[in-house]
Order: structure tokens, then sequence, then C-alpha cells
């Protein structure tokens, strides 16, 4: 199964395509994760969303965002996959190929993200170093986490 991997700025999306977006991440985040939080933050218009596409169906995702959106710094969020096509390394293949998407479209620069505390081992693999204890967001343990600009 050929999968399709794409970029979108907020203005390319088709009704159809936003609306796999903020499926994928409202399964993941809210239902699957239990996490009550406003996924409609604003931060979409400024992102870039970047998708992994198979037979039609969006099976990956993540939204990369310039400085001085989320943060001062740069930065990749709700970075998910479906539950049916885990343990494939399709999370590793996302995350770099978003850090690759980040620089390409942004400059090499440092990158801040918000991280669920039980995947810090995977974003330390990246270069990313915790810069705070863990609390509370919504129910789930989270971190934030930093990588300078140079690698």
């Amino acid at each position: 199964m050929a999968m399709i991997k794409e970029v979108y700025r907020f203005s390319e999306l088709s009704a159809a395509k936003l609306y796999e977006i903020l499926r994928i991440r409202n399964e993941i985040f809210v239902v699957e994760q239990q996490s009550v939080y406003n996924d409609t933050d604003g931060h979409d218009l400024k992102a870039l969303h970047y998708t992994y596409w198979q037979e039609g169906d969006l099976i990956a995702y993540s939204r990369i965002l310039p400085p001085n959106s989320v943060y001062s710094l740069a930065s990749i969020g709700r970075v998910c996959v479906r539950k049916s096509h885990r343990s494939q390394g399709l999370g590793r293949s996302l995350f770099a190929e978003s850090l690759e998407i980040l620089e390409n479209a942004f400059g090499k620069q440092p990158i801040k993200i918000q991280a669920q505390l039980y995947l810090k081992d995977f974003y330390e693999g990246f270069g990313f170093r915790s810069i705070t204890d863990a609390y509370d967001d919504c129910g789930i343990l989270h971190i934030d986490m930093v990588r300078d600009g140079i690698v």
C-alpha cells in the first residue's frame, strides 16, 4: 500500500482534509487519551500540516509551527499516529521528517515542544532536553523540551 506524504498551509487545506486532521486529533488526544482540551486553539492558521495518507485515510499527522506562534521558538505538536498503524516506526519517521520540514521552512533554529512525559526518551533521541519538571496538562503529565538549533 503506497503512502502519500503531504505538507499543507492552512489555506491549502480542503474542507475534507481539514475534517480528517481534526478527526484524527480528536480520536487520539480527546477520546483515546481521555483528555479534554481545546484542540482548535487558533494556531492551525499559522501552521504547516504534515500528513501521511494511505488508501485515502489519514494515518499520521503533525503540526509544525513557526516562531512566535505557540512559543517564541518554533515548535512541532499534535504528533500522532492512528492506533491501527502504530509499532511500525511511523512516529519516528513522522517526527524526523517534521524536523526537516521545520528547518526547510523556517531555517535551522532552536525548537520547543510540549511532550507527554512517557515520550521523554523518544524526544531525547532527537536531541531534545527537558526544561521543566513534569506537570499536569488536561489530565496527562507533560514536560517542556527544547532542542538547540545545531545538532
